[in-house]
C-alpha cells in the first residue's frame, strides 16, 4: 500500500516538472517575440482626436468712413458777413454756419411787391370800368341825338305830305311848299348826321371795350408774372437762409469761405460728417468673396487701435460689382464689403485702415485635427494613418470640413479619441507596428 503512495506522488512530481518546463519555455518564446517587435517598431510623434470649436475667416483691409455726410453748396455768388465755425467745430442740426449779405435780393423782392400792388389798382381801376363811363355817356347822348332827329324828321315829313296835299288842291302856293320842302330836307340832314354820329359813338364804344378786356387779361398776367418772380425770389431766399445752418449733427472737417469773400457756384462752402455713425468698407479679393454673406461677425483690429484691441462688427452689404484697383503688383479684383462696427465707436475714427477678419464659418463640438496627420493620395484624398489597439498602423482615409488656419474639421472617417500618427514618414505603411515617443 505505501509502495502504491509514494508511486503516484513521483507520477505527480513528474508530471508537475515537465509542465513548469513547458510554461518557461513559453514565456521564453513570448518575451523573444516582444523583444524583436520592439525592436523593429517604427518610432512615431502621435495626437488624440479631440472635439473642439472651428472658424474659418477671410482677412481684407478697410478704411472707417462716415455713413452721413453732407456739403453745403450755394447756387449764386453771395458776399460773406460772418463764418461762425471753423473745421473740427461739433454743429447740430440748425446750427448757423454762416452769415451771408443777401441785401440785393430782400431790394428786389420789396420792389417787386409795390410794383405788384400799383398793377392790382390799376387791375381794380381797370375792373371798375371808370375809363369807359365817359364812353358810356357820348354813346347815350348820340343815341338820343338820332332818336331827337328821327322824331323831328318823321314829323317834318308827315308836315310836308300834308302840304303837299294841299298845293294840289290849290289852297297853298309852290312857294309855301317848297318851305315845308325845305324843312322836311334839313331834319333828313340832320338825321342822317345824327346817324354817323351814332355809328361812330357805337364804333368807339365797342372798340374800347375790347381793348379794356385786354387790358384786364394783360393787367391780370403783368400781375402773375411779377407774383412769379417774388415767389422765385422768395424761395431762393429761403433756400439761403436753410443752407446757412448745418443740415445734420456732426463735425465740420471743412470750411470753404471766408468773411469778406464770396461763395462759390460749384464748391462746397461746408463739409459736416455724422462721426458717430461709421461704417467700414473693405476690399475682399474675388477668391474670397463666394464666401461672404450679409449678417457674417467680423473682428476688427489695426495699428490705430489699442494693443490687442479687438472689436466686433457685421457685413451689412456685399458689393453686386466688382471693382478693378491698382495695386503695387499689379491690377486686382476686390469686391466691396461694408461692415457696421457694433462697438467701439468711441474709439474708430472717420478715416483710420483697420483690419477686418470676416468669419465665414464657425462650429463648436465637432471631431478637429492640425494639419500635420493629414496626407493626399495620388487622386488628392485625404487620409491619416490610424494607430489601433494593438499599436500597428492602419491607412484611414478621412472627409474634411471647414479649414481654419492652424486647424480643420473632421466629417467623417475619425471619431474623439482615435490616436493617429503626426507628420508620418512616406515609409511609413498598414500593418506597421509602432511606439508612441514625445
Amino acid at each position: 500500500m505505501k509502495k502504491w503512495v509514494i508511486g503516484i506522488i513521483v507520477v505527480v512530481v513528474i508530471a508537475g516538472m515537465v509542465v513548469l518546463n513547458l510554461v518557461k519555455d513559453n514565456d521564453l518564446t513570448s518575451s523573444a517575440a516582444s523583444t524583436i517587435a520592439s525592436r523593429n517598431a517604427v518610432a512615431v510623434k502621435a495626437t488624440t482626436i479631440e472635439k473642439g470649436s472651428i472658424s474659418s475667416y477671410v482677412t481684407a483691409p478697410g478704411k472707417v468712413q462716415e455713413k452721413n455726410k453732407a456739403q453745403v453748396f450755394f447756387d449764386t455768388p453771395l458776399r460773406v458777413l460772418n463764418v461762425l465755425v471753423d473745421r473740427n467745430d461739433y454743429v447740430q442740426e440748425g446750427d448757423r454756419l454762416v452769415e451771408l449779405d443777401i441785401s440785393t435780393l430782400t431790394d428786389e423782392l420789396d420792389k417787386l411787391k409795390i410794383q405788384r400792388e400799383i398793377q392790382s389798382i390799376t387791375l381794380k381801376k381797370l375792373e371798375s370800368g371808370q375809363s369807359l363811363l365817359s364812353l358810356e355817356t357820348n354813346l347815350t347822348s348820340a343815341r338820343n341825338a338820332f332818336d331827337r332827329s328821327q322824331e323831328n324828321h318823321q314829323t317834318a315829313l308827315d308836315e310836308y305830305n300834308k302840304q303837299l296835299n294841299l298845293f294840289e288842291s290849290g289852297v297853298i302856293s309852290q312857294t309855301q311848299l317848297k318851305q315845308y320842302e325845305q324843312a322836311e330836307k334839313d331834319s333828313k340832314a340832320a338825321l342822317d348826321n345824327a346817324r354817323i354820329n351814332l355809328e361812330s359813338a357805337e364804333k368807339t364804344y365797342n372798340s374800347s371795350l375790347g381793348s379794356h378786356d385786354l387790358d384786364l387779361q394783360s393787367q391780370i398776367k403783368n400781375i402773375e408774372l411779377m407774383s412769379k418772380q417774388i415767389s422765385e425770389i422768395q424761395a431762393k431766399l429761403n433756400k439761403i437762409k436753410s443752407l446757412e445752418k448745418a443740415p445734420i449733427t456732426g463735425v465740420v472737417t471743412e470750411v470753404f469761405v471766408t468773411e469778406g469773400g464770396y461763395t462759390m457756384s460749384g464748391q462746397s462752402a461746408f463739409t459736416i460728417i455724422d462721426h458717430q455713425n461709421l461704417e467700414i468698407v473693405a476690399g475682399v479679393d474675388e477668391y474670397s468673396s463666394k464666401d461672404i454673406k450679409i449678417g457674417q461677425e467680423v473682428i476688427i483690429t489695426g495699428d490705430a487701435l489699442a494693443d490687442n484691441t479687438k472689436l466686433q462688427g457685421k457685413v451689412t452689404a456685399v458689393a453686386p460689382v466688382a471693382l478693378q484697383v491698382q495695386s503695387a503688383s499689379g491690377v486686382e479684383t476686390l469686391i466691396e464689403v461694408t461692415i457696421e462696427p457694433t462697438e467701439g465707436k468711441d474709439i474708430l475714427k472717420a478715416g483710420l485702415t483697420v483690419d477686418c477678419d470676416i468669419i465665414t464659418h464657425e462650429k463648436n463640438n465637432i471631431p478637429i485635427a492640425e494639419y500635420n496627420v493629414f496626407l493626399d493620395d495620388k487622386d488628392r484624398k485625404q487620409y491619416v494613418m490610424l494607430i489601433d489597439e494593438n499599436m500597428t498602423i492602419r491607412q484611414q482615409y478621412v472627409e474634411l470640413g471647414v479649414y481654419s488656419d492652424m486647424i480643420v474639421e473632421i466629417v467623417d472617417g475619425l471619431k474623439q479619441g482615435d490616436m493617429v500618427v503626426v507628420d508620418p514618414p512616406p515609409s511609413l505603411k498598414d500593418g506597421d507596428i509602432v511606439k508612441v515617443v514625445d
